[in-house]
């Protein structure tokens, strides 16, 4: 009767159970997004996978994401967040970066990151923007540009990627100390309008039987 109930367990975990890796990898926290719209780059936070919501804001949508390292597509639906963030809903779950807590200082290590395609991320060192006038969630122009919707990312003091924000614009500046190029980002003050948006709770969830023989419990 044991061997009945574990062998189902251990043949879906086994590969993670007796490979020596002792954590699951969060090193990849981000998403490409398929709207009715277009496509859009994103973040897979604790907060569930957020975009700005450039391309649409509802109906449906296809997320490509990470699963560990392993590139994974769900379909979804689209909603809001609470403030500039759209929320991109699936069934499973998702790597999630913690919020960044904290005022960005500009000693912190930096980096953008998404994922071109759904297949590989790439990623761009940054620093945060300390010319004279120019405060707040704001980049310097990296060599390389940066896309839309692209995740910022500090690297905290235990090695974990935090979320901090996406990338919103780029900006040009011209004369004076502050010549030069930036990028804005949705960032600490963007997450702390998504925190106080109240949600519904609790909430009814029913049973959802999926082709993959996965069953998830869907909010009602």
């Amino acid at each position: 009767m044991c061997v009945l109930v574990l062998t189902p367990l251990l043949s879906g975990c086994s590969t993670w159970f007796f490979s020596g890796v002792d954590r699951v990898d969060r090193s990849r926290p981000v998403a490409l997004v398929e709207t009715t719209g277009g496509v859009e780059y994103g973040a897979a936070t604790e907060f569930g996978v957020l975009t700005l919501g450039r391309t649409a804001t509802t109906g449906p949508c296809r997320v490509h994401y990470f699963l560990g390292p392993t590139p994974v597509i769900e379909s979804g639906a689209l909603g809001s967040a609470g403030g500039v963030f759209t929320r991109a809903t699936i069934d499973l779950k998702t790597q999630a970066a913690r919020a960044n807590d904290r005022p960005l200082r500009p000693d912190d290590e930096l980096v953008v990151m998404w994922t071109p395609d759904g297949q590989r991320e790439r990623s761009v060192r940054v620093v945060l923007a300390s010319s004279d006038g120019v405060r707040g969630d704001v980049l310097q122009a990296p060599d390389e540009a940066l896309p839309t919707g692209a995740t910022v990312l500090r690297r905290a003091e235990d090695g974990q990627l935090h979320f901090a924000g996406l990338v919103a614009a780029r900006a040009t500046v011209a004369g004076g100390s502050r010549d030069g190029s930036y990028y804005v980002f949705a960032g600490l003050d963007r997450i702390r309008e998504l925190l106080a948006t109240p949600e519904r709770h609790a909430v009814d969830v029913t049973p959802k039987f999926r082709a993959d023989d996965i069953r998830v419990d869907r909010r009602n």
